[in-house]
């Protein structure tokens, strides 16, 4: 079972079919653990000498004889109750096989397509609507233009729905760097195979040419298609930008495809993975950068901008608004998906007091907000499957909580 749950934690959250037969294998697996924990207990041994401990020990025994037959009545139930969950196995094992292939599932490949759109939406996004962009677009900026000459990583850290491809976006098109750069290229990492990653950043370089694409760009083979890359980036200045880079293991396999070239060219990455930028900076030297969430008085901005048409929020909306506001914790994803949904609410303040009590709810129910939620959650949904059982038990205590270690403890053991 828990072999099991360690494949169906991995399935998308949207699949409430699926969902729903995980949560009754995940029901039966912790009754099991109790079931057997409390027997593990009862056939402890306690190394007492003398009369005393014999006496104990035949008392023990008359208690523990109850129990034992109570845990093999739970033990029997608990196989009936398996034998059921199992009748819905071969029906949804075609699905978890297809999560389990990774993104060469149709089910992956789907998912992976419809975040990458919203990421591609970043770059379509016009100056005027920006908050709290320019000062972080200038420094990395100047660390592309004025560093060293030889190769070197600018890495775009931050927890989802910052604004990483936003901002990086708008670093590439600056007409400053589009100058400076002989060839630039700009793609999606996620969980898209290594060949097509490669095959795409030639065919950006080449078209970017206007060449014909060289022979062998289809193959699979990534040593020929990183050859290809060495080759036509030797003796140039490029810059070339991973976006939403998740692991040690996509970087250690996609740098080497880079010459190091003294030229002054650049590699930038976006990622949630500390450890990913450190690592880069340690192979080629370069920056991280840690985006933070928007201040307070750059989150009601954007919030008045996306909300209200840039006009000022009515007096009598404004307590309900920062409260709603102060959920979105900054994250510009999320101001301005929150924001779009208002826009289409009747500005009565009992329907705006209903979404403040149910933001979460909003997010989850809510068509116009579910890719939203998808891309917040993806940070969640990266963590083992050992992490994501220790952070739900979070959800059991209220919002700016003091959580104290062994209350924490004492929920993790019962």
């Amino acid at each position: 079972m828990r072999a099991f749950l360690r494949v169906a934690d991995m399935i998308e959250d949207g699949d409430e079919e699926i969902g729903v037969w995980v949560k009754q294998v995940r029901g039966v697996a912790f009754n099991t653990e109790d079931v057997l924990d409390e027997f593990l207990f009862l056939c402890s041994h306690y190394k007492e000498n003398g009369f005393s401990s014999i006496l104990l020990k035949k008392a023990r025994s008359v208690m523990n004889f109850r129990a034992r037959r109570r845990i093999a009545s739970e033990l029997e139930s608990i196989k009936s109750r398996l034998t059921n969950v199992s009748d819905g196995h071969q029906r949804y094992l075609y699905k978890l096989n297809i999560v389990k292939q990774g993104s060469t599932g149709a089910a992956a490949a789907t998912h992976n397509y419809s975040l990458n759109d919203l990421r591609r939406d970043a770059l379509l996004v016009e100056e005027d609507q920006l908050v709290g962009i320019e000062k972080p677009q200038n420094k990395i900026i100047k660390q592309l233009l004025e560093g060293k000459t030889k190769l070197q990583v600018v890495a775009v850290a931050g927890v989802g729905g910052l604004g990483k491809t936003t901002l990086v976006s708008k670093v590439f098109s600056d007409p400053r760097v589009k100058k400076h750069f002989q060839h630039q290229a700009f793609v999606t990492v996620s969980q898209f195979k290594q060949d097509k990653i490669l095959a795409e950043i030639i065919q950006q370089l080449f078209n970017e040419m206007k060449q014909p694409l060289p022979q062998g760009v289809d193959s699979e083979d990534n040593s020929k298609l990183k050859r290809i890359i060495v080759d036509f980036l030797r003796e140039k200045r490029y810059l070339v930008v991973f976006d939403d880079m998740w692991n040690l293991d996509s970087w250690e396999s996609l740098k080497i495809a880079f010459p190091n070239n003294n030229y002054g060219s650049r590699l930038m990455i976006t990622t949630r993975n500390v450890e990913l930028t450190s690592t880069s900076k340690v192979d080629l030297g370069g920056m991280i950068y840690d985006l933070k969430p928007l201040s307070s008085e750059e989150s009601w901005i954007l919030f008045c901008a996306k909300t209200f048409q840039r006009n000022q929020c009515p007096s009598h909306l404004e307590k309900s608004s920062r409260n709603i506001l102060k959920r979105c914790e900054g994250l510009p994803l999320a101001i301005i998906a929150i924001s779009g949904l208002l826009a289409t609410k009747d500005r009565r303040i009992d329907e705006w007091e209903k979404v403040d009590r149910s933001v979460g709810a909003e997010f989850q129910g809510n068509d116009k907000l579910k890719s939203t939620s998808k891309i917040l959650s993806l940070s969640f949904s990266d963590l083992s499957y050992n992490l994501k059982s220790c952070s739900r038990y979070f959800s059991m205590l209220p919002e700016d909580y003091l959580i104290e270690k062994s209350r924490l403890i004492q929920f993790w053991i019962a």
